[in-house]
């Protein structure tokens, strides 16, 4: 499978998962010609003043006295609320989808909205249906295609989902934010459609990715946790010898740099932590499997408040 011909030719491209920029309206600061903003006011070139008149219009021009930026609060609000209470969010939507109809610019913010709120629900079916409901032009806006892929690819029809995925990564990856996103995406579908095809699609992405956020340099680890764990768990799910070394190598250095640069020792990320252990299983050993154990246990302790008990971490829970 290769990518389309376009790759990278559009220079639009949002990261679906933060709220819409906010747009910037400019009232123009410009006079009509041959008139003055005060009655009575004097051309500044008779007054011997011009110098001063010239700077101050171009003041004027850099920094408009009406210059403001529009914002939308009550969207923006109901985007916060899909972090912690999604149904408010859905139900917030109803309103503004009334409030903002015929908005050209917000209308789709609160469509996105809507479909965000569905998805995290659970509502897949729903979220499918309601943007293949939508005109034309807003099911193809990018931001709801990544949120009917997402929907799609949690319902397992990885088929469907893979055609948005890769438009959305040709068309809309301008960016390294947009790449990122979008990469990561196509990369993670690619990994569960599986095939040695799609791995080493998959590997590509993640590679150029990784190499685009160390400042061009090729087989260089860098700074974005995201990408590194994506790149270890695509090498993990690889196999062989030399591609778990190399996951492990990887979830290491995470481990370390966590932790302020000290080797093999526990940081504070869970994320990093538990990707560890998990691997340290997959290769089994005794060794392995005590570090292994020992991860999650010291895990555990901290979930628990300093003691070896049961936690109210799922994630852990299960690990161990």
């Amino acid at each position: 499978m290769s990518l389309p011909s376009n790759y990278g030719r559009s220079s639009r491209g949002s990261h679906y998962w933060q709220a819409p920029k906010l747009y910037r309206q400019t009232y123009s600061s410009k006079r009509t010609r041959g008139t003055s903003s005060t009655q009575g006011s004097q051309d500044p070139r008779r007054t011997g003043n011009y110098k001063g008149h010239q700077l101050a219009q171009r003041r004027l021009q850099h920094h408009p006295a009406h210059s403001c930026i529009q914002r939308y609060h009550d969207i923006d609000n109901s985007f916060h609320l899909l972090k912690t209470n999604p149904q408010r969010a859905l139900d917030e939507s109803k309103t503004l989808l009334e409030k903002y109809e015929g908005d050209s610019r917000q209308y789709p913010r609160v469509v996105q909205l809507k479909a965000r709120a569905l998805f995290l629900l659970g509502n897949l079916d729903g979220c499918i249906d309601y943007i293949n409901s939508l005109s034309e032009d807003l099911q193809n806006n990018k931001g709801l295609m990544m949120a009917k892929g997402r929907a799609l690819q949690a319902r397992g029809r990885l088929s469907e989902a893979l055609p948005l995925f890769l438009h959305l990564y040709a068309t809309y990856s301008t960016s390294l934010n947009d790449e990122k996103t979008n990469g990561l995406a196509l990369g993670r579908l690619l990994q569960i459609m599986g095939g040695t095809g799609n791995l080493r699609m998959a590997l590509n992405i993640y590679t150029r990715l990784r190499a685009r956020t160390a400042r061009g340099q090729t087989n260089t680890p860098c700074d974005d946790k995201e990408i590194e764990l994506a790149l270890g768990r695509l090498y993990q799910i690889m196999g062989g010898t030399n591609n778990l070394r190399t996951a492990l190598d990887i979830y290491t250095r995470l481990r370390t740099h966590a932790a302020g640069g000290l080797p093999d020792t526990p940081c504070d990320d869970k994320d990093v932590e538990l990707a560890l252990g998990r691997h340290l299983q997959i290769m089994g050993g005794t060794d392995d499997l005590k570090a292994a154990l020992d991860i999650f246990t010291q895990l555990r302790i901290r979930a628990a408040g300093g003691v070896n008990a049961p936690c109210e971490d799922k994630e852990i829970e299960l690990a161990l």
